[in-house]
């Protein structure tokens, strides 16, 4: 049997970097899972022992690797898998990053983090997650709020009369 965690005091379980699901039964509950690699030689190390990704590639619909601008060329993407850049951007360089991608894309004018599809993923029939994976999802959650309680609501007294 193998298990599957995010990492955190998991002993032996496969960690996924991020897994997302969508909890709405009229989008096909959907599960995308996303490899984060920051440096081509951790890329190729990767791509060099597929069974690595196994665990993410059976329980996710969809599979992609979330890398810097121009890490990965999208011929060295493997066809069960889809690659998404991510990365930092004046608005005009977002403006002719768009020019070159087709892909679905997100940007903040704020802070100019940007992320686009690059090679979109293809769609895989997969089984559910397991009991194991949705625990450890939960654990993680848990953990997170401890650690960083969201704020207390601002209340105010209401003046009557």
């Amino acid at each position: 049997m193998t298990f599957v965690g995010t990492g955190h005091r998991n002993n032996g379980a496969q960690r996924l970097d991020a897994f997302a699901l969508n909890c709405l039964p009229h989008l096909a509950m959907k599960r995308v899972c996303y490899e984060v690699k920051t440096s081509r030689s951790d890329l190729l190390s990767e791509l060099k022992r597929p069974l690595k990704r196994r665990i993410g590639m059976r329980y996710s619909n969809e599979f992609y690797f979330v890398t810097p601008a121009g890490l990965f060329d999208a011929s060295e993407v493997p066809v069960d898998c889809g690659l998404i850049e991510a990365g930092r951007a004046t608005f005009e360089e977002w403006k002719s990053i768009l020019k070159k991608q087709a892909g679905f894309f997100s940007f903040d004018p704020v802070t100019g983090a940007y992320c686009v599809v690059v090679v979109p993923a293809p769609w895989r029939d997969t089984p559910g997650p397991t009991w194991e994976l949705a625990a450890a999802m939960l654990r993680n959650q848990r953990r997170r709020f401890e650690e960083t309680p969201p704020p207390l609501p601002v209340q105010s007294k209401l003046a009557l009369g």
